[in-house]
C-alpha cells in the first residue's frame, strides 16, 4: 500500500469514527434514558406553609375523592416506575410504613392528621394503582427570607413592589375563587399551565431579586436567629444589603438540594413522576431539562 493510499484509508477511519461518534450524540439525546412528569401541585390539606396559601375545601367528600381518582387515572396513563414526593428524606421510614399498610388495605386515609395531603391522595393511589414498591421522599429544608425582603420593601416604599404585590393579591384571589369551583382536575391544569408557572417565577427573577436595603435598616434584625433542622442560624450573616438576591440564592439552594436528590434516585430507563408544590416546578424543570439524560414529559398531555 502507497503513502497516498495509506492517507485515504486513515482519512476514511476518521470520517466514519467522527460521524458515527455525532450520531451516538444525536441518538443519545434523542432518546434520553430518563422520562420525567412533573406535577406542581397546590397543597390539598391547606397547611399555610406557602407565601400565598390557597383557601381549600375538603378533599374527603364524596365528589372531591371522584375527582381525585379521575386525576389518578389520567396521571397513571404515563405508567411511572417511580414516584417522587415533596417529603424529606427523614420521612422515609414513616412513608413506607404508611404506603404498605395502605396497599395492603390496612390503612385508611381518612384516620391519617394529613391524608388530605397530595402525598396521599394522589402519590400513594397512583402508586398503589400501579403496583409500584414505594415512594421517594426528595424535599429539601430551606430558609425563607420573604418576611424580611417585604419589610425592607414596605419600609423603603419600593413602589414597583408594592404595585405588584397588589396585582399578585388580585390574582391570587382569582386563582383562589377558581379552585373552589372547579375541579381537581382542572385545577391541576391551571397550575401546570405556562402563563399560571412563570407568573409564580416572576416574583423571584424580577421582583423579589430587585430589593436591598440601601439605609441600614438590617440592624434591627442583627439578632434574629431561626432555628432549620435543630440547628440555629443567625441572620445577620446574611447579605442584608442584598437581601432580595439572598432570598432567591436560599430558593434556588433548596431546588439544587431537591434536584440532587432526584439524581441521586433516578436510575437508567426510569419514568418518574414527581409530586411537588407549584412553585418549584420552573427551577426543576431547568436543571432537568439541561441534564442531557432527562426528559420533561409534559404534563398537560395526560391531565
Amino acid at each position: 500500500m502507497n503513502i497516498c493510499t495509506l492517507k485515504q484509508f486513515f482519512f476514511v477511519i476518521l470520517f466514519i469514527s467522527f460521524y458515527g461518534s455525532i450520531d451516538t450524540v444525536k441518538s443519545q439525546s434523542s432518546n434520553p434514558e430518563i422520562q420525567v412528569m412533573l406535577l406542581g401541585v397546590y397543597h390539598f390539606d391547606n397547611p399555610g406553609r406557602d407565601k400565598n396559601n390557597l383557601e381549600i375545601d375538603d378533599y374527603f367528600t364524596a365528589e372531591r375523592q371522584k375527582e381525585i381518582n379521575e386525576t389518578v387515572d389520567l396521571l397513571s396513563e404515563f405508567n411511572p416506575d417511580k414516584i417522587f414526593i415533596e417529603l424529606r428524606p427523614s420521612s422515609q421510614n414513616k412513608i413506607d410504613s404508611q404506603y404498605q399498610a395502605f396497599r395492603e388495605d390496612k390503612l385508611n386515609l381518612t384516620d391519617l392528621e394529613k391524608g388530605r395531603n397530595e402525598v396521599y391522595q394522589i402519590g400513594f393511589k397512583i402508586s398503589k394503582k400501579l403496583n409500584l414498591e414505594k415512594l421517594y421522599c426528595i424535599d429539601a429544608n430551606g430558609l425563607w427570607l420573604g418576611n424580611y425582603v417585604d419589610f425592607i420593601a414596605d419600609t423603603l416604599s419600593l413602589s414597583y413592589y408594592k404595585d405588584e404585590a397588589a396585582k399578585s393579591k388580585k390574582s391570587f384571589e382569582e386563582v383562589n375563587e377558581y379552585i373552589k369551583t372547579h375541579s381537581i382536575r382542572e385545577n391541576l391544569v391551571l397550575m401546570n399551565s405556562r402563563d399560571r408557572l412563570a407568573n409564580n417565577h416572576r416574583y423571584y427573577i424580577d421582583l423579589a431579586v430587585r430589593v436591598k436595603d440601601t439605609t441600614g435598616i438590617h440592624y434591627t434584625y442583627q439578632d434574629t436567629t431561626q432555628m432549620i433542622d435543630g440547628k440555629e442560624y443567625l441572620l445577620r450573616s446574611f447579605d442584608f444589603e442584598n437581601i432580595g438576591v439572598e432570598l432567591v440564592a436560599e430558593w434556588y439552594k433548596r431546588n439544587l438540594l431537591i434536584y440532587r436528590n432526584i439524581l441521586e434516585n433516578s436510575s437508567n430507563g426510569d419514568k418518574i413522576l414527581i409530586i411537588i408544590g407549584q412553585g418549584h416546578v420552573p427551577i426543576l424543570q431547568h436543571l432537568l431539562e439541561s441534564n442531557p439524560e432527562y426528559k420533561i414529559v409534559n404534563t398537560l398531555d395526560y391531565l
